[in-house]
């Protein structure tokens, strides 16, 4: 199987070139390092440490890039490069490159469509998009956006059963063709960026769309509150976040005054305890119909 790209960087580097013919530059940068910086020109101040830090003194960022920096490119030259197949076959499906899209949670944080623009690309080159647990559209919404094109779901372990269930059914119905469990949260990392700023996304309504859309969630809503809930101190700032989360648009779930909103912080908040042994991934494997990897 031979496959010609739809572009490359030869493509890109000639556009870039015949456009500065005529005195055309490139709107967005081409250096990484630029287009982090035009990014954080553009982007809140909140939303720019939510994406770009790390935890403590941001070590493990550091040495993640410094470990990719080790990789290089053996050329091999001399050979007919003109048919070049960047195809690759996994898990019964051949990808056009060995690419995947990996889940970014609240992208309505860096883009207006959030993850419904990175559905569409993802689609457009028949790459797998693996959809956030913590995306800001629900999975159906970026399923409908794909057609056929692969996609496959990330799941944060809930001390729900019921709840990772409802998610997983969902992720089969919608065609995820595998679960991709993420274990790195047992607790909230310590990241000073956004301590330093007060601010967590999903407090705000952000990135929360996968359980306000999910019939299981919205159930434990209703539950009736506990009386050793401790009643929330309704000051000025606390009441401006209230109607920040009350008037985002969160998918299937109408919030109704300070003691909805609570229920969903709490509700959230406990979903970052996870609990996770290897035994679960067979109970994961089990509870879909068709026995997703």
């Amino acid at each position: 199987m031979s496959s010609q790209p739809l572009f490359s960087a030869l493509t890109r580097q000639r556009d870039i070139y015949t456009r500065g013919v005529s005195g055309q530059r490139p709107l967005v940068p081409v250096s990484p390092n630029a287009l982090a910086a035009r990014a954080e020109g553009v982007l809140s101040r909140e939303a720019f440490a939510y994406i770009a830090g790390g935890a403590g003194n941001e070590l493990t960022v550091a040495r993640n890039r410094d470990a990719f920096t080790q990789w290089r490119i053996k050329p091999n030259m001399l050979c007919d490069v003109s048919q070049a197949d960047t195809s690759q076959s996994l898990l019964g499906r051949r990808l056009p490159a060995p690419i995947l899209l990996s889940p970014v949670g609240v992208l309505e944080m860096a883009h207006r469509e959030a993850d419904l623009a990175v559905a569409r690309a993802a689609a457009s080159l028949g790459l797998p998009f693996i959809f956030s647990n913590q995306a800001s559209v629900p999975m159906e919404a970026s399923a409908a956006a794909m057609g056929t094109a692969p996609r496959w779901f990330q799941l944060y372990w809930s001390k729900s059963q019921a709840l990772v269930a409802s998610l997983v059914q969902r992720a089969e119905a919608c065609g995820c063709e595998a679960i991709v469990v993420t274990l790195d949260t047992t607790m909230l990392g310590w990241r000073p960026r956004d301590l330093d700023l007060a601010y967590l996304p999903f407090l705000r309504g952000k990135g929360i769309a996968q359980y306000t859309s999910d019939p299981v969630f919205q159930a434990m809503l209703q539950e009736p509150e506990t009386a050793d809930k401790t009643p929330t101190r309704l000051t000025a700032d606390t009441l401006r976040s209230v109607w920040e989360l009350m008037n985002t648009y969160v998918y299937g779930l109408a919030l109704a005054g300070e003691a909805g909103v609570r229920e969903v912080l709490e509700n959230l908040w406990a979903d970052f305890e996870l609990s996770m042994r290897l035994s679960g991934c067979a109970h994961i494997r089990e509870i879909t119909s068709q026995k997703l990897v």
